[in-house]
């Protein structure tokens, strides 16, 4: 069996380790190693190791400072250790020594770049896991994140161009070709588009391999929504998510019995908002049996909570704080199955927004379509099939 190298570089939360959890573990009853790298330590402490799973720290760099909001994924790059070649180059080193050191046989890379880069730099065969955000389609130069705000091409080509001379500096100082194109870095053995076609944040993307989501985790409780009558709401927000205190006052409001799951609210917002049909669970919920009950999902974005609720036929209420949840809940509304609120502009009154979704039967209704277009999808299925490609990306030897 083989020693798999799990890389996971960007993103915070539950959400990486606890999509891509149901697949750890079906790969170590195979008997394979999965040696787990990770962003940050607090989620691993609260996901894997009641699993009996260790992890390893991952080579990470902080944000650096540009003028804006990122614009492409090149722009994200250069936030984070690509504007400078030797900047890279030490984040490099450190990937490939935690690859040597486990015996890496094949990469799982979940918004992990550069550990694909290390990992180019040794030969090892990279499997990407992407939830769509996560890698960039084969264009150069890589596309406009912000289609609302035109950009001129020579403004694309300037960024990419940018971090692709860090990353062939690098690929150089390891005697590699350097790469003509961006988009070249996510060349790997397997791009595996963990989403739906529907929900992908580049909709221009082209022809792509699409898996569909991974089984939920089962790592919440189960919910128990608050006495009362109507309509059953489930909220899984963030306290960094800019529209939390209208939507908050407005589920207090209007009356419905409402379970709302917000990690690290602070005690005072917590007192302020709750009451006997509103209450507040301070642990993880069982997603997949909270969209069973709810009529109703109010949520940052989440990839895993907005398919989970689609899956199951219901609509969303989408409040993202950053590109990539805007991006995945432009798609949502874009279907009709939710309101995607803009964390640019003031929240103003949102009792019609949640009037709209509660008693328009419109967006009930294209919810269930997408659930009626997949209702013969199987997640455990997926979860089969990609353990049957990981075994046999670890038996070819030419598999990049």
């Amino acid at each position: 069996m083989a020693s798999l190298f799990y890389a996971w570089e960007f993103g915070a939360g539950l959400g990486h380790l606890g999509a891509f959890l149901p697949l750890g573990r079906a790969l170590r009853d195979t008997g394979h190693a999965v040696r787990w790298t990770v962003a940050q330590t607090a989620p691993a402490a609260r996901l894997l190791a009641k699993e009996g799973f260790t992890w390893m720290q991952a080579p990470v760099a902080r944000e650096s400072k540009r003028a804006g909001p990122p614009l492409t994924y090149a722009d994200i790059l250069l936030r984070f250790g690509y504007r400078d070649a030797e900047d890279l180059f030490g984040l490099v080193v450190a990937w490939r020594e935690l690859m040597q050191l486990s015996g890496t046989q094949l990469v799982l890379a979940d918004h992990a770049p550069t550990a694909v880069l290390a990992a180019r730099t040794l030969g090892i065969p990279v499997m990407l896991f992407s939830n769509g955000f996560t890698v960039p389609p084969r264009q150069r130069p890589l596309p406009n994140m912000r289609p609302w705000a035109a950009l001129p091409q020579a403004q694309l080509v300037e960024l990419e161009d940018a971090a692709l001379a860090s990353v062939n500096t690098v690929l150089g100082r390891f005697a590699q070709a350097p790469l003509e194109a961006l988009w070249k870095m996510f060349d790997v053995a397997e791009e595996a588009l963990i989403t739906f076609p529907e929900l992908d944040h580049y909709p221009n993307r082209g022809p792509g391999r699409y898996w569909g989501s991974l089984p939920n985790a089962a790592i919440g409780k189960a919910p128990v929504w608050p006495a009362g009558s109507g309509k059953k709401i489930f909220a899984y927000l963030r306290p960094e998510t800019p529209h939390l205190e209208a939507i908050f006052a407005t589920l207090r409001d209007i009356g419905l019995p409402t379970l709302a799951y917000t990690p690290e609210l602070k005690e005072n917002d917590r007192q302020r908002w709750q009451a006997t049909h509103l209450s507040f669970v301070r642990e993880p919920v069982d997603l997949a049996l909270a969209a069973r009950v709810a009529d109703l999902a109010v949520t940052y974005a989440s990839l895993a909570t907005a398919t989970g609720f689609l899956l199951a036929g219901k609509p969303l209420l989408l409040a993202p704080f950053h590109l990539e949840q805007y991006l995945l809940g432009q798609r949502v509304a874009g279907m009709g199955a939710g309101i995607c609120l803009n964390p640019e502009q003031a929240s103003g009154d949102l009792r019609p927004v949640f009037s709209m979704l509660l008693d328009q039967p419109s967006f009930t209704a294209n919810a269930r379509a997408f659930a009626e277009k997949y209702a013969a999808f199987d997640q455990r299925r997926v979860v089969g099939n990609l353990v049957k490609r990981i075994g046999e990306l670890c038996a070819e030897p030419t598999a990049r």
